[in-house]
């Protein structure tokens, strides 16, 4: 597993209503443990919009770690990813990501799989609607399963849980044990306020570059 931006919205950005500040918060779990998850939009404008997610320490996650993401929006394009930020301590300043920690080369499911897939392409993946048993109680969602390689996504999605419309994922894997985690709503989030500013944002360093390393692989 690299990032989970690549499972957050599953359908076209621009049909959702993304308000700084909301978002839902996910118990994620890895390597047998639990792991708080929040994920929120920071900003969103005509032309760009911001996304900041909080892993707490846990699994495969090493320490805390906030990571925030900005998208272009042009027009029904794909969105691309501008800029990423990271930050592994409260006091620490932001440090600027790299472009190939955006890009995910395991041969499994990739970033565009997922990422703000278009409705005529992930309906190609349709499973039939569910009835979902979460930490935030029992919903109905659409689910949708991606497989490439060896590595099966299973996802549910629900407009009702917006403007992160994911409610539930599983990702089980044979030859890759990373891959092998689950995701489960738990509350939606309201009025957050952004942990990194990319205004403060430094060079990547040493320390941090290994740390992003061993939570990709």
């Amino acid at each position: 597993m690299k990032y989970l931006l690549f499972f957050l919205f599953s359908f076209s950005a621009y049909a959702l209503d993304f308000k700084p500040g909301e978002g839902s918060q996910f118990v994620m779990s890895t390597e047998g443990q639990k792991v708080d998850l929040s994920i929120y939009v920071t900003e969103k404008n005509a032309t760009g919009l911001g996304v900041e997610m909080h892993f707490g320490a846990g699994g495969i996650m090493l320490t805390n770690m906030w990571q925030q993401f900005h998208f272009e929006l042009n027009g029904d394009a794909p969105l691309v990813i501008k800029s990423g930020y990271i930050k592994t301590k409260p006091t620490n300043k932001p440090e600027i990501m790299t472009d190939d920690f955006f890009k995910q080369n395991d041969g499994g499911v990739q970033m565009q799989d997922f990422l703000f897939s278009n409705s005529s392409e992930i309906q190609k993946d349709y499973v039939g609607n569910e009835s979902v048993e979460l930490p935030a109680g029992t919903i109905m969602a659409k689910h949708y399963r991606k497989k490439r390689d060896d590595q099966i996504v299973d996802f549910w999605i629900s407009d009702k849980v917006g403007p992160i419309s994911l409610v539930k994922l599983v990702s089980k894997s044979e030859k890759n044990k990373r891959n092998n985690y689950s995701i489960e709503l738990a509350s939606l989030l309201r009025n957050v306020k952004a942990s990194i500013n990319p205004k403060e944002a430094v060079k990547l360093s040493k320390d941090t570059a290994e740390i992003l390393e061993k939570t990709k692989k």
